[in-house]
């Protein structure tokens, strides 16, 4: 329904009038003109307003919650320090690679997620017809029927005019008709008296 102006459109989108304008020319608005002023259709406006309102999803890296500090506990052996310092070492590494292991498969996974929307968008897309070929296929459409409705209405009139002139032709032929009636009776009258 063509129901708001532009400024109204503006107010609700909280944007310029000249941002109303280029989503009216790119096709983002339907618009109306009526006499001077432009009405735009408000289930367009609506639309606009809530996907401009809708919260984009963005993925944010994870902050690091593990600290791998560990403390040593110093040992007068020399060679079990030695031993004890690789095994802390080894097993800070351990849980290091398993939680880097698991950071990769939680980003695969958003990965695959993210994968398989773009493919059902990809598909939507390729189904669809793009706004541009939509409103030409409108517009052609209008001409056919506009034209469409010139033609019946020249057909109406040449039908209209058709019978009135079989109407004046039956005239005409009745009057003929009658007249010559009369002329038979006038002669045949004539005819008798004479004899």
């Amino acid at each position: 329904m063509y129901n708001l102006t532009r400024q109204e459109a503006a107010d609700l989108l909280n944007v310029s009038t000249r941002s109303v304008d280029r989503y009216i020319k790119s096709w983002k608005i339907r618009s109306k003109k009526d006499w001077k002023v432009v009405y735009l259709h408000s289930w367009d406006v609506n639309n606009l307003w809530d996907w401009n309102n809708t919260k984009q999803e963005v993925i944010v890296e994870k902050p690091k919650t593990s600290n791998y500090t560990y403390t040593k506990s110093t040992i007068d052996n020399s060679s079990k320090s030695i031993d004890l310092e690789s095994n802390f070492k080894k097993t800070a590494l351990d849980e290091v690679y398993s939680d880097l292991r698991n950071e990769i498969k939680e980003k695969d996974n958003i990965i695959k997620e993210l994968s398989i929307r773009v493919w059902r968008a990809e598909e939507i897309a390729k189904n669809s017809v793009s706004l541009m070929d939509f409103k030409k296929s409108q517009f052609i459409l209008e001409e056919s029927k506009n034209s469409l409705n010139e033609s019946i209405s020249k057909l109406s009139d040449e039908n209209e005019q058709l019978s009135w002139e079989l109407k004046y032709q039956k005239t005409n032929n009745i009057i003929l008709i009658i007249a010559l009636i009369v002329l038979f009776a006038i002669s045949w009258t004539i005819f008798v008296l004479t004899i």
